[in-house]
């Protein structure tokens, strides 16, 4: 018998099961930088806790936050006809709308930039919006002579993507700003540098994302935008000709670099430059998986305490309308791993400050949605939240959600002492390798003689409390093993599995 070390890695499902060097599966965890080289750390993942049973009357399609001078924190929402704030007495979405509310129709959804002391909001179907948030009173129109589908701020100028006006009506491919600290006034004037240029070549307007220069994401294509003063203001330099964004909701921007989805996989821009950041790991998975008739449900965010962006989408499983599969990725280690959803939107959102009076909303303590030493209580405090279908607000300081981590298929005779030579083996023990008193796992083998044929599982087995053993005694040609761990665990890196040669005939 022999005892030998399977240490977690990479999660690559786009590889072959056989001989893959990472993990098929790793699923309601997250990515984490080894111990050693290749090897990742697997961490547990937070369900979603209710953080205010508000409502809005449709299901949420944007959200935006802030601060006014003082620096109070501002929580703003959106969906078709309406847009809210959270107010921070009670935790209920407020309607703040223009007079007459909105019409945002199906395909739409809302963006949202600060500038100054004004939130901004378009929406496409209705005139640009924006707020005063040392008011905070209600919304109203920026402009009456422009809308935008993209919107971004950038050297003073704000910036519509994907345009349309009473005269031109619908350019998807049009880039127009506002004056120079003019965030109001969309005049064309040489006094002002208000103006407008057409991108052409590479399709609708997807994004506008910055940094210390401007880039417009397009469908085929991403473009500078770099800011050179009167008369041309901006000039336009092609950067990746033929990659562009598929779904608009995929966009994201971390620490100056710039994530999105497109037609084969997910790319990161980082100074005007475009990499892979899913092929030969994930792009595959994904492309298969998710149901992208449903894409404009996608919402992604940052957790702004862990190097992680989550891309929460629909899969093909889904019931019509509802995400139900999260992507997470390690922007840092380039890792990735999966989750069921536990929200309908996700968004970045900044806490609101609680009295302990408040406290009295949640009924019991089993009700609070997070430890006391949370972030979630002290005002300002970045936050990962989100929503559900209809406004309600989630935090993620629920309970642990059971992770499930597959091994690639190996042939363990390949990997242990084989004087026999023989070609199968028997399992006797799967211990997994996991730190956290308060977790449990259970472990299944899955076996099968040859490569083409499906897995056999066995059934789940309990890892023994004094040796940390699951007792198994399975044989076969080739082997997976599947680890499911529940309870509150705090990381996962190895597996040990006691085998032997099944012998020669």
């Amino acid at each position: 018998m022999a005892v030998i070390d399977i240490p977690f890695t990479s999660f690559t499902p786009d590889l072959p099961a056989l001989n893959n060097p990472g993990l098929v599966k790793a699923h309601n965890c997250t990515p984490g930088l080894g111990a050693g080289a290749g090897a990742v750390t697997l961490f547990p993942l937070k369900s979603a806790s209710l953080y205010s049973n508000t409502a809005m009357d449709s299901r949420p399609l944007g959200s935006a936050i802030g601060q006014d001078q003082n620096g109070n924190a501002k929580v703003y929402g959106a969906n078709a006809t309406k847009l809210y704030k959270l107010n921070p007495a009670d935790r209920q979405w407020t309607n703040i709308s223009r007079v007459g509310g909105y019409s945002t129709t199906d395909s739409e959804s809302w963006e949202f930039v600060e500038f100054g002391s004004l939130s901004i909001g378009t929406n496409y179907s209705d005139e640009v919006q924006y707020i005063d948030m040392n008011v905070d009173t209600q919304f109203a129109n920026l402009t009456t002579l422009v809308k935008g589908r993209h919107i971004a701020t950038h050297k003073g100028f704000v910036i519509l993507g994907n345009t349309w006006d009473a005269i031109d009506g619908g350019v998807p491919y049009r880039v127009r700003w506002s004056g120079l600290e003019l965030p109001s006034d969309w005049t064309f004037s040489a006094a002002t540098m208000a103006d407008f240029n057409d991108v052409h070549g590479f399709g609708a307007i997807q994004g506008i994302v910055t940094d210390d220069s401007c880039y417009v994401i397009l469908q085929r294509g991403i473009v500078q935008m770099s800011f050179v003063g009167a008369p041309y203001v901006f000039q336009f330099t092609d950067r990746v000709v033929g990659k562009g964004c598929s779904v608009p909701e995929s966009i994201i921007t971390v620490e100056g670099k710039h994530y999105f989805l497109s037609d084969d996989g997910f790319y990161k821009l980082e100074q005007g430059n475009l990499t892979p950041i899913g092929i030969g790991k994930i792009d595959s998975w994904f492309l298969d998986t998710a149901d992208l008739s449903q894409a404009k449900l996608m919402t992604v965010a940052a957790d702004p305490r862990r190097t992680l962006i989550y891309w929460q989408f629909a899969s093909k499983d889904a019931v019509s309308g509802t995400p139900d599969k999260v992507l997470i990725f390690n922007y840092v280690t380039g890792e990735w791993t999966t989750a069921e959803s536990s929200t309908a939107f996700l968004f970045n959102s900044v806490s609101l400050p609680w009295t302990i009076d408040q406290l009295d909303a949640f009924v019991s303590i089993d009700n609070v949605p997070a430890s006391f030493d949370d972030p979630i209580w002290a005002g300002g405090q970045n936050m990962l939240w989100g929503m559900n279908a209809t406004g309600a607000v989630y935090s993620f300081g629920g309970p642990t959600m059971e992770a499930s981590i597959e091994t690639r298929e190996i042939q363990i005779t390949d990997n242990i002492p084989n004087e026999t030579g023989a070609d199968t083996a028997i399992v006797n023990a799967v211990c997994p390798i996991f730190e956290g008193g308060g977790g449990t796992a259970r472990i299944q083998v899955g076996t099968k003689m040859l490569p083409n044929e499906d897995l056999t599982w066995s059934s789940l087995k309990e890892c023994n409390s004094e040796t940390g053993f699951a007792y198994v005694r399975s044989r076969s040609r080739y082997q997976r093993f599947r680890i499911n761990i529940s309870g509150e665990w705090t990381k996962a890196s190895s597996l040990k599995i006691d085998a032997q040669p099944a012998g020669k005939r």
